[in-house]
């Protein structure tokens, strides 16, 4: 009798190969694992180029201020006098929120169309009342998003689609001008009243930082939280009218008391305020003292604060830009960020 002949199919269905459950498990971790070595590779790839499209928007910033010092023969204003209401004699009550350093700018970072839109002789808020809501003559410009001031790390859903992480440094103190009660306010690239040019930086352009990095608020949305929001700074009448380590201190109780007060930080560009596109060294970049603003969110302590990991960039006013690490020494990152505080900071 004729033995069966195998199929030509692979042999009997008894002796077809296959893979266990063991193997294949093998294999599904094997792939895991594989997965899991080179997720944090990609990651760390796409954070380089983030954090690399945010020195070379601080770079730009840096252009452009000094090719509107070559045209005008000092660096922009980030904080005006209020004007004078016509109307009443007196200056504005609440139309005094100054407009920044970057609406000054956008003719030397190729917005010329976006700075013509602009009415500088109008005030940033309306004559009368509290109104949050922006004079009609400004809102084509203060609506418009412009990702040469976001930084791609950042990444924050606010309450709204445009915004700022870039802003000017007004020194230690919570002040954006020098006085005898705060002494260690306007020492850095802006100070309030004037203009200032190359000529006005005895430490030298390439040893004070023009503008640092700010994530923006949470505004409504979830993740609000000291990285991001701020208290409110006025937890005794003095808080803003002494010295970095007296508002500093004055942070610690804020957040103690009430955080976050004010969560939307950074949502526009227009103004140059301690909310919007200013802050201050009085504690190293990421620093661990929550941040906290006056009830007007004008002046305060606005720290550099990034979702680079380890540290910030910074724009000195020479133009060059660095990363200064989270452990930059207190004494060191404040001797940054004066212009004429006798420092020569390598």
């Amino acid at each position: 009798m004729l033995a069966p002949q195998a199929s030509s199919y692979g042999g009997s269905r008894a002796n077809r190969a296959g893979m266990t459950l063991v193997e294949l498990l093998v294999v599904i971790s094997i792939i895991g694992l594989l997965i899991s070595l080179g997720l944090p590779a990609v990651q760390s790839s796409r954070e380089a180029a983030r954090r690399a499209q945010c020195a070379s928007n601080l770079r730009q910033i840096g252009l452009a201020l000094h090719n509107y010092e070559s045209s005008n023969g000092s660096f922009p204003l980030n904080w005006g006098n209020p004007r004078v209401d016509p109307t009443r004699g007196r200056p504005y009550h609440v139309g005094s929120r100054p407009y920044s350093a970057l609406t000054r700018l956008l003719p030397f970072l190729d917005q010329q169309p976006l700075y013509s839109s602009i009415n500088f002789a109008i005030e940033t808020y309306p004559t009368f009342g509290g109104t949050e809501f922006l004079s009609p003559g400004n809102l084509t410009c203060y609506e418009t998003r412009l990702a040469g001031y976001l930084c791609p790390s950042d990444g924050a859903t606010t309450a709204t689609p445009f915004g700022d992480n870039y802003r000017g440094n007004y020194g230690i103190g919570p002040q954006p001008s020098t006085s005898p009660e705060t002494p260690d306010s306007g020492t850095g690239f802006y100070a309030f009243p004037g203009v200032l040019g190359s000529q006005s930086f005895p430490d030298g352009l390439s040893h004070t930082v023009a503008y640092s990095e700010r994530l923006r608020g949470a505004g409504r949305s979830p993740g609000s939280g000291p990285a991001r929001d701020f208290g409110d700074i006025m937890v005794h009448p003095d808080c803003v009218f002494r010295d970095a380590d007296y508002a500093l201190a004055c942070c610690q109780v804020a957040a103690a008391q009430a955080f976050p007060v004010f969560r939307d930080g950074g949502f526009t560009w227009f103004y140059g305020d301690f909310e919007c596109a200013a802050y201050n060294h009085a504690q190293s970049p990421n620093g661990r003292i929550p941040d906290a603003l006056s009830l007007n969110a004008w002046v305060g302590i606005a720290t550099a604060r990034s979702f680079h990991p380890g540290g910030v960039n910074g724009l000195l006013a020479d133009g060059s830009v660095r990363f200064f690490k989270d452990s930059t020494a207190r004494e060191v990152w404040r001797g940054l960020g004066t212009r004429n505080g006798d420092e020569l900071v390598e």
